[in-house]
């Protein structure tokens, strides 16, 4: 699911024809991926099964906030049965943050004698051992978000336009009869533009 609709970062972006919708929904596709990668979470919202790392009180999902909270398992030997569910009441999910609290012990602590610092809980982490599926609400993506993308698939669509004008060379200006065209060279910068990156640098989530 895209992050708005094309009609949407049409009005955004100005653009009144239709003759562009066709590469305007291939650069919303692009976008889609770029916002969740740059991110790290899913703002289109949806079902979710994640693999987090035992050892902690805490687990900080990806995408919030949490709307429905399916399951939480913990199993060393990852095949998370049944009877690896951890009932409702030894934890608490704070779903504005995506985060879920254990009332009771760490998830999954195990202990390792004859190490040093033994008792330090980085020792107890195990990957991938506890799961956790979820879900989150959709069409509620921040306002801010929305700007962020529709200015990214500006940015594209631009880029796009400049090079078939330039006929794709690497050109900076170009003369038409007595006009001058000169072409912007941010608009061959590599990576995110600064105005979308600041927009949505709030809410990057950390790598787990």
């Amino acid at each position: 699911m895209s992050l708005d609709t094309l009609a949407n970062v049409k009005s955004r972006l100005g653009i009144t024809t239709s003759a562009d919708d066709t590469l305007l929904g291939l650069l919303q596709d692009s976008a889609d991926k770029v916002v969740e990668n740059y991110c790290n979470r899913d703002f289109a919202g949806g079902s979710f099964t994640e693999y987090h790392p035992g050892g902690s009180e805490f687990v900080h999902l990806r995408n919030f906030p949490v709307d429905t909270l399916t399951s939480v398992k913990v199993d060393s030997a990852r095949a998370f049965g049944t009877e690896t569910l951890v009932p409702a009441s030894d934890y608490v999910v704070h779903a504005d943050r995506g985060v879920i609290q254990s009332v009771a012990r760490p998830f999954l602590p195990r202990d390792r004698p004859g190490l040093v610092n033994a008792e330090v809980r980085t020792w107890t982490r195990g990957p991938r051992v506890v799961q956790v599926v979820y879900s989150t609400a959709t069409g509620q993506v921040p306002a801010d978000v929305k700007e962020a993308y529709a200015r990214l698939v500006g940015h594209c669509y631009r880029k796009v336009k400049t090079e078939t004008a330039s006929n794709f060379q690497n050109v900076q200006q170009q003369k038409y009869g007595d006009t001058f065209v000169i072409f912007d060279a941010n608009e061959a910068r590599v990576g995110l533009p600064e105005d979308v990156a600041e927009l949505l640098d709030p809410y990057r989530v950390p790598l787990a």
